[in-house]
């Protein structure tokens, strides 16, 4: 089974990360580093919201409002005004708070070196 990581990587035929990198004006390193800071505190959250049943119907209705295949097919999707939106729709049910997101954001800055306003 593929990690989150390697699912990553091959997104998109494998453009998913140069994507990332285009658009945030990163370096491919920098955006691999910053994905890779990132997924654990992402991996603690997918387990803590699919522990119980309540949390994983709330996460699961949340991913199925929205129609979020298209942003992993198409990374360029997400940075619309409606895909920024509904992104931290899903970041709010994975971290449970902005202050939670913004600490994960701050620790991954540390971690890879990239912008905390970028992560």
């Amino acid at each position: 089974m593929p990690t989150l990581f390697d699912m990553l990587t091959q997104a998109q035929n494998g453009n998913g990360m140069q994507a990332l990198a285009q658009q945030y004006g990163l370096s491919l390193q920098q955006t691999q580093a910053a994905v890779a800071a990132l997924l654990p505190a992402f991996s603690q959250g997918l387990q803590r919201n699919t522990a119980d049943p309540y949390g994983l119907g709330a996460f699961m209705t949340a991913m199925a409002s929205g129609q979020h295949a298209k942003y992993f097919e198409d990374a360029t999707r997400a940075f619309s005004p409606q895909g920024v939106d509904e992104g931290n729709g899903i970041l709010g049910h994975l971290f449970g708070s902005k202050d939670l997101s913004r600490a994960v954001a701050s620790q991954a800055a540390q971690a890879s070196g990239v912008s905390q306003q970028v992560l």
